[in-house]
């Protein structure tokens, strides 16, 4: 039992450092993309959907190898992983993003507090940061319990030799190596 939630608790940690990593990625080409590329406004949604097509290929790359690695990995995961994320950019952060846009009060009084250290961020900056922050925790969470669950889901079906492995590894649980 010990052994199982210190492997959740391992998997967690992978999923964050990995989720992390896809997230600076994912900004920094979208930041490449827009001061040297896609210059104006009108234009910004370019650098978004090709920093995030590259993104999502490289998350799925990342969790398949590292957070996922002892799971079947293959088309079929792949394109889970797709249709949940182009689902995930295209409903569920727009409508995050105006549920967090009501958060204004929580936005102002964090701005408050930059303005009274001395921190001189305009309100716009506090607003756009804050909503994206919350987001991406709502967001991270999602997606850990979509893709543990539904992408790189443990496969139901067991041989005999793997449930006796099982059996084996379980009379074990309780002791320490």
């Amino acid at each position: 039992m010990t052994k199982r939630i210190s492997d959740k608790t391992k998997q967690k940690g992978k999923y964050f450092v990995f989720g992390l990593l896809n997230t600076v990625i994912n900004y920094g080409i979208y930041e490449i993309l827009a001061l040297l590329v896609f210059k104006s406004e009108n234009q910004l949604w370019i650098a978004t959907l090709i920093s995030g097509a590259i993104s999502i290929f490289v998350g799925y790359y990342l969790h398949s190898q590292f957070t996922w690695k002892d799971r079947k990995v293959g088309k079929k995961q792949l394109g889970k992983f797709f249709i949940w994320n182009v689902i995930m950019n295209i409903a569920v952060r727009p409508l995050l993003t105006m549920f967090f846009g009501l958060f204004g009060f929580l936005y102002k009084f964090a701005f408050d507090i930059c303005q009274g250290i001395g921190i001189g961020f305009s309100y716009e900056f506090v607003e756009s940061t804050g909503n994206y922050v919350l987001m991406t925790a709502v967001v991270m969470v999602i997606n850990f319990l979509v893709y543990d669950r539904f992408v790189f889901e443990e496969s139901k079906k067991k041989t005999i030799s793997e449930r006796s492995s099982e059996k084996d590894g379980d009379s074990d649980a309780g002791t320490e190596d």
